[in-house]
């Protein structure tokens, strides 16, 4: 488990200051408000390649003493050549690693790096009109989604019902892309099944490409060209048939070499499969943590889980964690990234209590959002957020809603959560409606939110999960799949910590509409979708915000519903000259 440096703590901690302030200036207890500047890593600082005390490394002249003579002569004169042949090699492969070495954020590649390819393309940086210096478009991109989420265990004894998904992938619209940076020339997009199933191909932007995923399977999305900026995927799952009811969505994601999971629970008739697929060239070993609601599971199933290249493993939770109440993975990988994703169904005997395929929470961090929180009018509702510690210190925890008219306290608002440990708490009393709920911890901490619609205590229900979202100012978005599916009704719900100014674009039939929203500091605001869009994005014009789309579908038993947060869809990407030492 990863440890985090303990903090030292002031006497008598003050919760309150986590989101009110301190009007004490002295006091050592400061806000966690939401950091929404990124911060400088390591990475990200200059080389100095001209620096004396590292370009003269090797290169000192050869000195001949007059004892040497002749023969001394002749042996510095072979020790020069040398010294000239050694720094004209290094130079010219240092070269070699300039040309081939560009550092890439969020272009979203998966597998290795051919090395011998990269030698041999032209440079895929391209200069345009305005281009800020050290950025350039995404040229090419890769993604995946898991695929069926109630398929693919290898054990007989557990019943799995006949599920096909639809996944779709698209290229932002012209006008979500920065200007100056608009891509010109070919590109194309595509999106596979695997293993060996049908691909669909993308060749303008504003369009869809999908697929249908059945049974053990996954899906590839791909771009390249003038299609890669802004690209990105997601899937949907329907049934309406009796014990195979539900709604879900997920968005396609970047693969990952190490990732926080939140879903499931310890009810009768509740299973969850953690689900990996592997789009990289080599076998990937997984290593599995679960915490729970009494600290670390000791969970021996989760090392040394090999998923081989190009396949898709599903492990049953029960295994890892059996009878686990709360459970929190953490997913770590060797030998390359992978898809992760949690499916959890809760059939209670033959009643259908819900289904929800959840990918990737925000990691550990001392302030979250949660983008959507949709609280039901019934009683029999519920809305609960669930708060893990993965450090090894203590955390005191405070949540608020984040609302159109700024922050709202509820009740059970700060609680003490043990290292280690996982806490549930109960956000029911909001008003009806959707809410984000951030979190501020004294500790860095994973959360996410579990709703449940149900029409009476005793009847079917549907569940959803939304984890923390990213508070980013880069293009979000997803296409829609099952666009137009009639009468599912979808929400775009934006939250800020700081406030934003955002622009939300929406395709129709190839039409693309476009709004501009304020959504106030430690506020959120939503709006509803048009029933036929096929896409939807949000580009921060101003400030940092988190998106989530909630999904719901009314049938004669009562309401079905999923959450999607939207994942960023990179638009550019940084990169950084290296230069040879000179001999």
């Amino acid at each position: 488990m990863p440890r985090y440096p303990k903090r030292r703590r002031p006497a008598t901690p003050r919760v309150d200051d986590l989101f009110y302030g301190n009007p004490d200036p002295e006091s050592e207890q400061q806000p966690a408000d939401v950091d929404a500047s990124p911060e400088s890593s390591e990475a990200d600082r200059g080389v100095d390649v001209d620096d004396p005390a590292q370009s003269g490394a090797g290169d000192a002249a050869v000195d001949q003493s007059p004892e040497e003579g002749a023969g001394g002569a002749a042996k510095s004169r072979s020790r020069r050549r040398i010294g000239v042949l050694g720094r004209v090699t290094r130079a010219g492969a240092l070269a070699v690693s300039a040309a081939a070495l560009v550092y890439a954020v969020g272009a979203g590649h998966v597998g290795t790096l051919d090395l011998a390819a990269a030698l041999d393309r032209d440079d895929p940086v391209t200069e345009h009109p305005g281009q800020p210096v050290g950025l350039a478009l995404v040229t090419e991109t890769s993604l995946g989604c898991v695929g069926p989420e109630q398929v693919g265990l290898d054990d007989p004894s557990v019943p799995e019902p006949d599920q096909t998904v639809s996944v779709a992938v698209a290229s932002a619209p012209h006008e979500a892309l920065p200007e100056g940076l608009d891509p010109a020339g070919a590109g194309e997009a595509q999106v596979s099944v695997t293993p060996g199933g049908d691909t669909e191909r993308l060749v303008a932007r504003g369009g869809l490409a999908g697929a249908q995923v059945s049974g053990d399977a996954w899906a590839r999305g791909s771009a390249e060209g003038a299609l890669a900026a802004g690209f990105a995927g997601s899937q949907m799952g329907l049934g309406t048939q009796e014990q195979a009811r539900g709604l879900t969505t997920a968005a396609c994601q970047v693969a990952q070499e190490e990732s926080w999971l939140v879903g499931g629970g310890g009810q009768p008739g509740r299973i969850e499969r953690l689900i990996l697929a592997n789009p990289t060239g080599n076998p990937v070993t997984v290593q599995v943590d679960v915490l729970g609601a009494d600290g670390p599971v000791d969970t021996a199933g989760g090392r040394g889980i090999v998923v081989p290249s190009g396949e898709r493993q599903v492990i049953l939770l029960d295994a890892l964690a059996p009878g686990e109440e709360r459970p929190v993975l953490h997913v770590r990988t060797t030998g390359g990234p992978i898809l992760a994703a949690v499916g959890d169904r809760w059939l209670e005997g033959t009643l259908d209590r819900g289904v929800e395929l959840t990918t990737p929470a925000a990691p550990p961090a001392s302030s979250l959002v949660i983008p959507a929180v949709p609280v039901g009018a019934g009683e029999a509702d519920s809305a609960v957020v669930r708060v893990a510690v993965p450090g090894d210190e203590d955390a005191v925890v405070q949540l608020r809603a984040l609302t159109p008219d700024g922050p709202v306290r509820i009740s059970n608002a700060v609680t003490t959560v043990q290292a280690g440990a996982v806490a549930d708490v109960d956000v029911s009393d909001l008003p009806p409606g959707t809410h984000a709920i951030e979190i501020g911890a004294d500790t860095p901490v994973v959360a996410s939110a579990h709703v449940e619609r149900r029409a009476t205590l005793d009847g079917v229900s549907d569940l959803a999960w939304v984890p923390a979202g990213p508070l980013t100012s880069a293009l979000v978005g997803a296409p829609l799949a099952h666009a137009g599916t009639d009468p599912l009704e979808r929400e775009l719900s934006i939250a800020s910590a700081e406030g934003a100014q955002v622009q939300i674009l929406t395709v129709v039939g190839g039409t693309t509409d476009v709004r501009r929203l304020d959504v106030p500091a430690a506020g959120s605001a939503t709006v509803s979708l048009d029933p036929a869009a096929e896409s939807v994005w949000v580009r921060a014009l101003g400030g940092t915000a988190t998106s989530a789309v909630v999904s719901t579908l009314e049938d004669d038993a009562g309401t079905l519903i999923a959450g999607m947060v939207l994942p960023e869809a990179p638009v550019t990407r940084q990169v950084r000259s290296v230069a040879p030492w000179l001999p």
